[in-house]
C-alpha cells in the first residue's frame, strides 16, 4: 500500500504552516503546533498511508483550538515549568563542582585534577576573544572571559558503535577532528571513545554558533562565537529517538570537561545551553536555523540543570518566531522553554498595552540595531 513521509516540503508541512499563522496568540499558536508535531501521535516522525491523507488535512483544519492548548499541557507533563524554571535560575553552577586543577601540561596534552584528559594535538588558533553583553539595547565594555557553554552535535558520518568497526570509528573520528580543526569550528570535540580534543584555544573565538542569541537576566548575548565556549559531541540528533545519542564513555569525559570548564571561568549554570536554544535565522526571523540539541540533550548527566525549563530568549528579547520544521526536532523538554517565552511575550506586550504582532515588530527593529552596533564596534559578525 502507498505511503507517504511526512517531512518538510510535504503536503502536510504546508498545510502545518497555513494553519499556525491563522493564529493571532502566541501560546494557541504553539499549542497547535505542538499537537501536530508530537512524535507520539500521527506526526512528523512516521508514515502515514495515502489513503489517510485527507482524513489528517481535515482534523488539522477542523481541529479545536480549545483542545489543542489542554493538549500542550498534557504534552507538558514531564516536568512543571514554574518549578524547574525557578530551580534553573539558583543554580549558579560553579560552586556545585569540585575545584579542578592541571596535573600535568605536556607537549600534546593536559591531565586534570578530576580525570580529564584534554588531547591538543589539533589545536588551530583563531582570533582572540572580544565581545560586548548588551544590557537594555546598550552593548557595555568589551569583555573576553567566556560567558558560557554551547552544547553542539557534529553531525558527522557514524559507524556502528561495535569493536568489529574499530578501524572505521577510528578513521571517521580523525577525519572529523581535521576537517573541524581546518575551520576552527568548535572549542572542544568529544569523540565516540571519549576523548577529549581541544581545537580552538579558549582564549580565542571558534566559528560555532553563527547567528545566535541567548541571555541571562537582562544581559544579552547577541552571536555567540566569542562569548561562548563550543564543545561539540561526536553523534547525530536523529540518534536520540534510538537512545543512543551520547554513549557512557561521552557522557563520562563531558561532565569532566563541563566540570573543568564551569569551574575555571566560574560560568553561571544557565548559559550552558545548546546549539538549537541560541540559533536564529535572521532572514526568516525564526529561531532554529540549527537543530542539534533540540531533543534530549543530557544536561543532568554533564553536572547542569535541565536547561530546557527555561525560556528561549531570542523569542521573547527580540521577537523572533518558530517554525513547524524547528519543532519536527524539538523534544518534550524543550516546548517547556517555548511555553514560558510565548506567555513571557505576551504578557510583555499586554503591560506595553500593544499587540502581540506589534511589539513584536519593535522588538525586532531592536535586533537589528543590535546588529548595527556591534558592526559599529568593529565586532566581526560571525557566519
Amino acid at each position: 500500500m502507498s505511503t507517504v513521509w511526512l517531512r518538510p516540503g510535504t503536503l502536510r508541512d504546508w498545510v502545518v504552516e497555513w494553519r499556525a499563522r491563522q493564529f493571532r496568540d502566541p501560546v494557541k499558536k504553539l499549542a497547535y503546533l505542538r499537537n501536530v508535531a508530537r512524535k507520539d501521535s500521527v506526526g512528523f516522525s512516521h508514515r502515514l498511508p495515502l489513503y489517510l491523507v485527507p482524513v489528517v488535512l481535515m482534523l488539522l483544519f477542523g481541529a479545536s483550538r480549545v483542545e489543542m492548548v489542554s493538549d500542550v499541557n498534557a504534552g507538558l507533563r514531564l516536568n512543571n515549568p514554574a518549578k524547574t524554571a525557578k530551580s534553573v535560575k539558583g543554580h549558579t553552577g560553579a560552586g556545585d563542582f569540585k575545584a579542578v586543577w592541571v596535573v600535568e601540561n605536556g607537549r600534546d596534552f593536559e591531565t586534570f585534577s578530576n580525570g580529564l584528559r584534554v588531547e591538543n594535538r589539533f589545536l588551530s588558533p583563531n582570533q582572540s576573544r572580544s565581545y560586548v553583553v548588551f544590557h537594555k539595547g546598550i552593548p557595555g565594555e568589551l569583555q573576553t572571559k567566556p560567558a558560557g557553554i554551547v552544547f553542539h552535535t557534529s553531525e558527522s558520518a557514524l559507524a556502528p558503535f561495535l569493536s568489529d568497526q574499530n578501524a572505521q570509528l577510528t578513521r571517521i573520528g580523525r577525519g572529523l577532528l581535521e576537517y573541524v580543526s581546518q575551520r576552527k569550528a568548535y572549542h572542544f570535540v568529544v569523540d565516540r571513545f571519549g576523548r577529549v580534543f581541544r581545537v580552538v584555544p579558549e582564549t580565542d573565538s571558534a566559528n560555532h554558533a553563527g547567528n545566535s542569541v541567548w541571555a541571562n537576566g537582562d544581559d544579552v548575548f547577541v552571536n555567540l562565537n566569542h562569548s561562548f565556549l563550543g564543545v561539540s559531541f561526536e553523534s547525530q540528533t536523529r540518534d536520540i529517538e534510538q537512545g543512543i545519542y551520547l554513549n557512557p564513555a561521552q557522557i563520562h569525559a563531558g561532565r569532566l570537561l563541563v566540570e573543568m570548564l564551569v569551574g575555571k571561568y566560574n560560568l553561571p549554570a544557565g548559559n550552558c545551553i545548546t546549539h538549537a536554544q541560541v540559533s536564529i535565522d535572521p532572514q526568516n526571523m525564526t529561531i532554529g536555523y540549527h537543530y542539534d540539541g533540540a531533543g534530549d540533550f543530557p544536561f543532568q548527566q554533564l553536572g547542569v540543570p535541565d536547561n530546557y525549563a527555561l525560556p528561549i530568549p531570542s523569542l521573547y528579547v527580540f521577537g523572533f518566531d518558530f517554525d513547524s520544521k524547528f519543532l519536527m526536532y524539538s523534544g518534550n523538554r524543550l516546548w517547556i522553554g517555548m511555553r514560558l517565552s510565548e506567555k513571557r511575550l505576551r504578557q510583555d506586550a499586554e503591560s506595553k498595552h500593544l499587540s502581540v504582532e506589534a511589539h513584536k515588530e519593535n522588538l525586532r527593529k531592536q535586533y537589528w540595531a543590535s546588529m548595527d552596533s556591534l558592526r559599529h564596534l568593529g565586532i566581526i559578525r560571525e557566519n
